[in-house]
């Protein structure tokens, strides 16, 4: 398919416009958890239930549905194991560390060390059927505005580029602001 804008994919044909219309909704599907949550399993799941089909011709269908799928959750970014917070990892969820003691048992994990904040060029910017903002960023990480926010990103304007800021908010969530735009947009990260 090449490089091509999402606007310029809009105004093609209504094939095209319907795949994008189905990846965004997949999107703001996969918004409300990491995108690797439980992926795996997920997929093993699935094609253990594969297995578990007598007749041969469903079976080997069941497979081939199953596996790219498969293979999509083994090529998703691994959880971030370290207590620094980088570039590249800022806004993925932490593996959380097991109390090994009973006086932590309950307690907040450490705050992590590194980076609260991330500066970026938006390349893309689209929208779900929801109506909520798509941000593909030039370091390659993909942040949705979450289904809670209210509020309204409006395009950039042709020939403009926007740039944001993503910084940590209070209990693990993000916000997002545009620079020369008043107020926050709420934010988890995709990829």
């Amino acid at each position: 398919m090449g490089h091509m804008s999402y606007s310029a994919l809009i105004n093609g044909d209504s094939t095209m416009r319907n795949s994008i219309t189905a990846l965004l909704a997949a999107w703001a599907a996969l918004g409300a958890a990491p995108v690797w949550a439980d992926a795996v399993r997920d997929a093993l799941i699935e094609m253990t239930k594969c297995a578990d089909i007598a007749d041969s011709a469903e079976r080997l269908k069941c497979f081939d549905a199953a596996g790219p799928r498969a293979k999509s959750a083994l090529a998703a970014p691994e959880r971030p194991t370290e207590e620094t917070v980088t570039a590249e990892n800022f806004g993925l969820p932490r593996a959380e560390k097991p109390a090994t003691k009973a006086e932590d048992f309950g307690k907040p994990p450490p705050e992590p060390k590194g980076i609260t904040e991330i500066t970026s060029t938006v390349l893309e910017f689209a929208k779900t059927p929801f109506g909520k903002a798509v941000f593909i960023l030039d370091n390659g990480q993909v942040w949705r505005q979450l289904d809670a926010d209210s509020s309204n990103v409006l395009e950039p304007r042709a020939g403009t580029k926007m740039k944001v800021t993503i910084e940590v908010g209070v209990f693990g969530s993000y916000n997002l602001s545009v620079e020369g735009r008043n107020g926050i947009v709420k934010v988890t990260r995709l990829k």
